[in-house]
């Protein structure tokens, strides 16, 4: 009876581990924070408006990893610090480009418009109040970290209800745990 309770620790404790272990490797690390002065959130747009020109293209990254900028057919590279902060400041006159940021299989895509204000061209931004119908849902590190939690309590509750009563750990056995 022992060599199985110590199995079903053991597979708990294991499912636990790789858990947090592995949850950085499906989490999203590339954002683009800011278009020069105007504070993106970290949210992905299809298109931003910027009245300015020359704006400085600023975000989060895997550190160690370079980030490619590519606006319009030409591809430039910056490299993030030890913290994770990237900048690429874009040589941009009057006009609409295409420009794509990515690292490591991730992708952020959209068109700038620059030096134009949103109203003049009559377009308008998704708000957060209206979901698109089409658009996937942000997913990010703290699912994982919940589901962690999750998985420690499951982990808390079968040590206490193991390491208590021992009637209670031989009816479960013999239901649950049945021998062959």
């Amino acid at each position: 009876m022992n060599y199985k309770k110590c199995n079903i620790y053991k597979f708990l404790v294991a499912s636990f581990l790789s858990t947090i272990l592995f949850s950085n490797v499906f989490a999203a690390s590339l954002s683009l924070l800011k278009i020069g002065a105007l504070d993106t959130g970290g949210k992905s747009y299809p298109e931003w408006w910027y009245v300015g020109t020359g704006p400085v293209l600023s975000g989060m990254a895997t550190p160690g990893s370079d980030v490619s900028v590519k606006i319009g057919e030409n591809s430039y590279t910056t490299t993030p610090d030890a913290s994770g902060n990237w900048s690429y400041s874009a040589t941009l006159e009057k006009g609409d480009y295409p420009i794509e940021i990515s690292q490591s299989g991730e992708k952020i895509s959209f068109t700038l418009h620059m030096g134009q204000d949103m109203a003049a061209t009559g377009a308008t931004q998704p708000s957060d109040t209206t979901p698109d119908a089409t658009a996937v849902p942000e997913t990010g590190y703290n699912q994982y970290v919940a589901f962690s939690f999750g998985i420690g309590i499951i982990l808390l509750a079968t040590y206490f209800y193991f390491s208590s009563d021992n009637k209670k750990n031989i009816v479960f056995e013999s239901r649950v745990l049945k021998e062959d």
